[in-house]
């Protein structure tokens, strides 16, 4: 399982691309059980100036961290909550994508639920997003395994079938950015997609219900 810094890593990544955080609205997500309220909105200045203004606005007790991809980091601590600004290059030239994600301490992590499928015995769950508290909502379930994609995405899909999914549809290469099946058990969706990663395969499983973002 991620550490903290890499849940909020991975939620910041997941509001950005997919856009589950409205402008300047405030959401909330769940990375293996670790509730963060989001907040995101675009502010002029690269991100590497943005990041220099507000070292210091954010005060002596923070940390901050680069990386090549311009990609700038900071957090600070304020009595129970922990905060952490993810600041990333704008829709625009010049501009900022700035993500806050804040952890209050206080509230214990919630459970993880199951994966939709039982994970073959060198498959590792690396990390469990859930857009919501509900037990119908939404979760993503990322896994780490060797093999090919398209290996691991038949083997998955076996493990599905043994749990009660049933194949939909294998949607055209075009659709998505990887090797891919659909599946469903009765109002739950399960869209599972492989991709190479280095030389192993990272497995995407997209959980849904009818009315919860499934595919229509």
């Amino acid at each position: 399982m991620l550490s903290r810094p890499g849940a909020v890593r991975v939620a910041a990544a997941l509001c950005l691309s997919l856009g589950a955080v409205a402008e300047a609205q405030a959401s909330r997500m769940w990375v293996n059980g670790v509730q963060f309220e989001l907040r995101s909105t675009v502010l002029p200045g690269d991100p590497a100036s943005l990041a220099q203004t507000l070292d210091g606005r954010w005060g002596a007790r923070q940390a901050r961290a680069s990386d090549p991809s311009s990609r700038e980091i900071l957090g600070r601590q304020r009595g129970p909550f922990h905060e952490t600004l993810t600041l990333l290059p704008g829709p625009r030239q010049g501009s900022s994508r700035v993500l806050v994600a804040v952890q209050d301490l206080r509230v214990p992590p919630a459970a993880i639920p199951p994966a939709p499928v039982r994970l073959p015995p060198r498959a590792r769950l690396v990390n469990v997003v859930q857009f919501d508290a509900s037990a119908d909502a939404a979760a993503v379930f990322t896994i780490d395994t060797p093999g090919t994609p398209a290996a691991a995405l038949l083997e998955f899909r076996r493990a599905a079938l043994a749990r009660g999914w049933q194949a939909v549809a294998t949607p055209p290469a075009s659709a998505l950015p990887g090797a891919a099946i659909w599946a469903r058990r009765g109002p739950r969706e399960l869209t599972i997609v492989a991709l190479r990663a280095g030389r192993r395969v990272r497995l995407v499983l997209l959980v849904t219900s009818d009315g919860a973002g499934g595919r229509r």
